[in-house]
């Protein structure tokens, strides 16, 4: 039998795979695209009341990348038409950039589509976004 996360998982790769969306296989709570450039990929992480489309810089421990994104966040923002987290994660090589919807597998299964339909959105804005300043 599978949880509730996982079902939510499946469905939302399901339909990320049908939007053009190259897919990895998901993990325990998160969904990734592959690395758009060298070190930086786009996520979905899944809480039980909450998503959150991210942008992870997994090498950054220079900070280059966030420093580089940081300087650009007001038009970075306005693009996007979201607020972001900025999360430089002071002591780790990760830095994030994350926007977050307050609703997550535990809603109604009724919910999960447009909650999938905001993520995918999220998604690919992201990638349009950042990887024209990341590439």
């Amino acid at each position: 039998m599978t949880t509730d996360i996982t079902d939510y998982l499946d469905v939302f790769a399901a339909r990320a795979v049908s939007e053009g969306l190259p897919a990895r296989r998901p993990g325990a709570n998160w969904f990734a695209l592959p690395p758009f450039t060298r070190g930086s990929h786009i996520s979905l992480s899944v809480r039980r009341a909450q998503i959150q489309v991210n942008l992870n810089n997994d090498d950054d421990s220079d900070r280059r990348k966030f420093d580089l994104l940081w300087r650009d966040r007001d038009v970075i923002q306005a693009e996007l038409g979201v607020h972001l987290d900025w999360e430089a994660k002071e002591g780790r090589k990760k830095t994030a950039i994350r926007t977050t919807l307050e609703e997550g597998y535990a809603a109604p299964r009724s919910s999960w589509d447009r909650q999938h339909q905001w993520a995918l959105t999220a998604m690919k804005h992201f990638i349009i976004t950042f990887g024209d300043r990341l590439v």
